[in-house]
């Protein structure tokens, strides 16, 4: 896949996410799928992981796993912080950041090399905590080129756990201070929160395939239960900064036309998509919604994200004062405060006017 990837798009930056952090859940045999023909993955005790030479030794054979593939930057393993900054999961996961580059000189490979740092939404939460482990870990003597910056929820589907203005502030803050450290930041399922992290810094976002893909979750490795319906299509509104339902897209823009993008795959929707369209469809909103907001400096970046806010803020009112009813829960305005407070409180903490 990734030879095939290299011959269709040259100039396209390819990473691999090692998963490491499932090593929490391998002892549930499921979980870990075909992750376990991967040589590195296996169950560690937490206490094994305070030990300095066993951390050193699982990145050496992470990284040279990793090495082996065609990819434009390697990403080094950590495990999750779940719940608190201040907690021995946080002790080994700067342990991990802190020896990624000096484990990854020694290979002699000039591809950068990308810490990973993944945090549960609960841990996001406390702002003492967070600006201490903020502070050691733009401290590293030996910083690496990059950090993969994962941000965990419960559930894949909750998408109420991501958004929510503390967490999203401190996630907006870690992009700004790992960038103004020289470290590029990726953002692994970011999804439409893509924008706001770029606009602090960030150098990319990812989402992916399905839902379950747009926002980092451990739940995702356990099996799903079968028998359910397939989801109904939806669209990707750049004006809402949501997606909605096909069926209420093709309602509300007989009314009101500016939800409909005006991009190539609309032409996709008459009136139903199939799986594959509706998520190039969604690929395309996102990749030009960034293109829409992301077109200068971090105060120009953010005017452009809370202009964003503001029209999908005026163009969910009018449809309301329409007398319009959403058909789905996810379709309504909820997501838009804890953005306009989480950009609010951002911009207040890093000093910005």
């Amino acid at each position: 896949m990734i030879a095939e990837t290299r011959r269709k798009y040259p100039h396209a930056d390819i990473l691999f996410d090692p998963q490491f952090y499932v090593v929490s859940r391998t002892d549930e045999p499921a979980a870990v799928g075909f992750l376990g023909e991967w040589n590195y993955l296996r169950s560690y005790g937490l206490g094994q992981l305070e030990r300095e030479k066993n951390v050193r030794a699982i990145l050496k054979t992470v990284l040279n796993s990793c090495r082996a593939l065609e990819l434009t930057a390697i990403i080094a393993p950590n495990v999750i912080i779940s719940r608190s900054l201040d907690s021995r999961e946080a002790v080994v996961a700067k342990t991990f950041l802190r020896e990624t580059k000096r484990v990854y000189a020694e290979m002699g490979d000039e591809r950068p090399v990308y810490a990973s740092l993944a945090i549960g939404r609960e841990a996001l939460q406390d702002r003492r905590e967070f600006e201490e482990f903020l502070n050691d870990i733009t401290m590293i003597e030996s910083p690496p080129d990059g950090v993969y910056l994962l941000v965990a929820g419960r559930s894949p589907e909750a998408r109420t756990e991501i958004f929510h203005a503390d967490v999203l502030a401190n996630w907006m803050l870690l992009n700004l201070s790992l960038a103004v450290n020289g470290m590029k930041v990726v953002n692994g399922y970011s999804d439409m929160v893509t924008p706001f992290l770029g606009a602090a810094g960030g150098f990319a976002g990812a989402t992916g395939w399905w839902s379950n893909l747009r926002s980092f979750s451990l739940s995702r490795f356990f099996p799903e239960r079968g028998g359910g319906r397939q989801p109904v299509p939806r669209y990707c509104s750049k004006i809402l900064l949501n997606r909605i339902l096909f069926n209420e897209k093709e309602l509300v823009a007989t009314r009101f036309p500016k939800i409909v993008n005006g991009l190539p795959h609309d032409a996709d929707y008459d009136p139903e998509p199939d799986r594959i369209q509706e998520v190039l469809q969604s690929w395309e909103a996102l990749h030009s919604l960034n293109g829409d907001m992301l077109a200068g400096d971090v105060d120009e970046n953010l005017k452009n994200c809370r202009r964003s806010l503001s029209e999908a803020r005026k163009l969910y009112d009018a449809i309301a004062a329409a007398g319009f009813r959403w058909l789905d829960l996810k379709s309504h305005d909820d997501h838009l405060e804890p953005l306009e407070i989480g950009v609010a409180q951002f911009m207040d903490r890093a000093g910005l006017t």
